[in-house]
């Protein structure tokens, strides 16, 4: 537990918790991440009297998503944003290469401030406005 706590940020005492619940965590000396971190949602902490209590549960809130975000990016549910902006930056040039015989120059400089203008000053370019 004490290594799962050090892996993870789930506090021992959290792990106690489950465990005597009986989650399917854990096996033999073992600690499985993935059932944990379903059990942690489905049970939360119960409200606490102070304030250490809420803000223990709110940490452990912050840190199950943080863990679920990890095994998310290890499943390849998650892209990295920089392979995004790369992909969208080469689709972009592409694309002015593209039109950039076809048009005539009025039109092309109307089309590329108007791309411009979508994708921003950090040309970080959401996904609705593609």
């Amino acid at each position: 537990m004490a290594a799962a706590e050090s892996l993870w940020g789930i506090s021992v005492s959290e792990q106690k918790r489950a465990k005597a619940s009986g989650c399917a965590a854990f096996k033999g000396s073992r600690v499985f991440r993935e059932p944990l971190l379903e059990w942690l949602k489905t049970n939360p902490p119960a409200p606490g009297a102070g304030d250490g209590d809420n803000l223990r549960a709110a940490k452990l809130a912050v840190q199950i998503k943080l863990l679920e975000n990890q095994l998310a990016r290890e499943r390849g549910e998650l892209v990295d944003r920089g392979l995004v902006r790369e992909f969208c930056g080469a689709l972009v040039a592409d694309i002015f290469s593209i039109l950039s015989p076809i048009l005539d120059r009025p039109t092309f400089n109307a089309v590329s401030a108007e791309l411009r203008a979508k994708i921003g000053k950090r040309g970080e370019v959401g996904l609705e406005t593609l």
